[in-house]
């Protein structure tokens, strides 16, 4: 193996199984889809000695403890967010999603809004209380 490799498991035991079969010494970096702990970068650092980055998606980077980002960087291995994939793409576009609130300020019920635009009434329901969190 070589290069940039991905680890997509989100479990601990499957990840730590997964580092010691795709990684090397020829690994220079790694984006993981599970927040690191002490025991994955342990073993990321074990299977692939001369690693120089290692990724993560935002969410997971920013819950990351201090101390392991701090040790990182101490050996030199930088750590970054980054995002692979922006997550399940909308199903309605953008003028039904404004039709949902443009009905509503005309008055009409959230099920009449649904079978108007042929939206899930739980879809509906989902954006009119987003608005109301605005």
């Amino acid at each position: 193996m070589a290069g940039h490799i991905v680890l997509r498991s989100s479990q601990n035991e499957v990840l730590l199984r997964e580092i010691n079969e795709k990684l090397d010494e020829r690994t220079r970096e790694v984006h993981l889809s599970i927040r690191p702990t002490i025991n994955i970068i342990a073993s990321i650092l074990t299977a692939a000695p001369n690693i120089k980055l290692i990724t993560c998606p935002p969410s997971l980077f920013e819950r990351t403890p201090k101390k392991i980002k701090e040790a990182l960087a101490k050996i030199k291995v930088d750590f970054k967010p980054l995002l692979l994939t922006p997550g399940r793409p909308r199903m309605h576009d953008d003028g039904k999603i404004r039709g949902i609130y443009r009905l509503k300020k005309k008055g009409f019920s959230a099920k009449k809004i649904s079978k108007e635009l042929g939206i899930p009434l739980t879809t509906v329901y989902y954006y009119l209380s987003k608005e109301q969190v605005k």
